[in-house]
This record gives structure tokens, sequence and C-alpha cells, in this order.
């Protein structure tokens, strides 16, 4: 997203509260998706309005800030990567939620940038790791087990399932973002996350017969006013945010949002959907984050590239460095 070159960048201060502002934005939707399915809608189709009317409004948005139109091929490759990104992203975490806490998803899904450096190993040319980057994929694994498989006596999901299934959204995103910057390393536009989104609804539309023999997206409250603020604020007020934070403090510092993200779905969760809580989470949590820092701070050899960033959203999918991170 384009700003005037007269624009004068933000203080270090606004930077910080729209960081803040968007972790909040983008970790409070996946207690709002949680919410969402348990007040009657089916994941998928649930998933698929949500993507569905979101990709008209960041058309839209597109439009209206006069970003400029890619071309047809980079259309192209938005629409292919647009499946594992968004379409299979999204279809893993809104099944994953029907049995997992909002908070809970939003920590598996605060394992991506692990998964990103995995898969970007034998993919992106000049990709390598020190010793404590190995360190930190194996720490940041053990806290994955930690909160996939907990002790007896702890349960963190209805089904062990719920969480594999958010794990393998985590991995479907990681990997199609790997793809993007290989293939496109300046990243997403605005159009381009239009396009992900609606190859995202068509995928789940054609699977919703097979996987769901009784959709429902009923015109409840809570389903009506779940999609509504998943549309408005993830998507298109989360969106503009992330590509204004983008275009003047970088790809790296927006990125910090992805740590933010978890403690604003669990606090969310816990304390306004009434989510059930275990301190096991922040065990597991606390591991992981370990894992990330010794990865992301101490795990590049001097001089290599930086890696892949990491989804600060919770279920929209976009690119790592340029295009961003996903929003339930």
């Amino acid at each position: 997203m384009s700003e005037p070159p007269s624009a004068a960048p933000p203080s270090a201060r606004r930077t910080l509260l729209l960081l803040v502002a968007l972790g909040l934005i983008w970790g409070s939707a996946y207690p709002v998706i949680r919410y969402g399915i348990v007040t009657g809608a089916t994941p998928i189709t649930f998933a698929a309005a949500r993507y569905g009317v979101s990709a008209v409004a960041i058309a839209a948005l597109a439009a209206a800030t006069s970003v400029a139109r890619p071309t047809r091929a980079a259309l192209a490759l938005s629409a292919l990567l647009g499946i594992p990104i968004v379409g299979l992203y999204g279809l893993f975490l809104y099944v994953g939620e029907a049995t997992t806490s909002g908070g809970l998803a939003a920590i598996l899904i605060g394992v991506t940038p692990l998964l990103t450096a995995l898969f970007a190993l034998p993919v992106l040319p000049g990709e390598s790791l020190h010793k404590l980057g190995y360190v930190g994929l194996v720490v940041g694994f053990v806290g994955v087990t930690i909160l996939v498989a907990p002790p007896p006596g702890i349960r963190l999901a209805s089904s062990v399932w719920g969480p594999v299934e958010v794990l393998a959204a985590s991995a479907s995103f990681a990997g199609g973002s790997v793809l993007l910057r290989k293939y496109r390393p300046e990243g997403e536009t605005l159009w381009g996350v239009s396009v992900q989104f609606a190859v995202a609804t068509l995928l789940l539309a054609a699977v919703v017969p097979f996987l769901e023999p009784h959709p429902a997206l009923p015109l409840s409250d809570g389903v009506l006013l779940s999609l509504a603020y998943l549309v408005a604020l993830p998507s298109v007020t989360g969106y503009a945010l992330y590509f204004y934070l983008h275009h003047h403090v970088g790809p790296g510092r927006a990125n910090v949002v992805a740590y933010v993200n978890p403690i604003a779905a669990l606090s969310i969760g816990t304390f306004l959907f009434a989510e059930p809580f275990e301190w096991w989470e922040l065990v597991g949590f606390g591991v992981v984050l370990v894992g990330l820092t010794l990865l992301t701070r101490y795990g590049r050899p001097t001089g290599a590239p930086k890696p892949p960033a990491a989804t600060p959203g919770p279920g929209s999918p976009l690119p790592p460095d340029p295009g961003g991170p996903r929003s339930g």
C-alpha cells in the first residue's frame, strides 16, 4: 500500500502504539472465530463467508487508496499461492478451532516462524542457520509438544485433533510464504491479498459439500457480530494498518506484532469470552518464545540474509517480508 512521499514517518511512540493496536486487532481474531463457531456457524462455511466478504472489502480498500494494479502474471501467482496461504490455512484453522480455544490456537499459530525457517532451508538460496538457530528449532518444537500432548490431568482442547489441525494451518501458511518469497521477493499488495481471499473462498465453498454435510451460518447475533468484526477489524483495518507500518518502519519491525498476538488472544479469550484457561498454556508458550528468540535473534550466521518474516496475524494469510501476516 503506498503513502504520499511527503508523509512524515510516525514517531517512535506512535509506532509502538500502532504495533500494539495491530497485535490486539489480529490477536482478537482467534477468540472471535471460536465465538462465531460455538454460537452456531459451521467452521468451513463461516470461514468461506468471512473470506468472501473480506476479498471484496480489501479490493475496495486497494482501489480507494490508489494501490497500483498488479500484472496478470502477478495476480495469477497470488491466486495460486492463495491456496496454501489462505485457503488451506483457513480450512485447518477454522476446523481446528471447533475443538480448540482461541488462545491456544493463537499460540500454536505463533510457531509459524519456526516452520517457515525450516521450510526455507532447502528452498531459498543462501538460507542457513547457526547452531543456536537449530537449538531454537528444537526448543520451539518441544514447546509445541507440551501444548499438543499435555500431561495427564491437564486438558487444553476437547480433542487432540484440534491442535493438530491448527498446526497444519501454520504449516500451510509457512510453506506458502516460503514459495511467495522465492517467486515474489518484493511481497504482496492489497490487490494480491484480495485475490488470495477470493481464491480461498472458492476453495472452501467447493469442499463444504464433502466436509460439512449440514453447513450452517445462522443469522444470530453471535454469528453476525463475529462475522462483521472479523471483516471490519482483522481483515480491512488490520491489513490497512499493517501495510502502513510496513511502508513507514519496514517489515522487520512491523512483524513484531507476531509476539503480541498470542498474549492478546489469551487475554481476550479468557476475560471476554470466558474460554477455559490452563496455566500449562503459559508453560508451552514460554518454551515456544525461548525457541523463537534463539532462532530469530541468535540463529543466523553473521552477515546472513534475514529469514522469512513471521505471520503476525491470526488467520488472515499474507506474505512474509513485504506482505505481512494473517489474521484469523
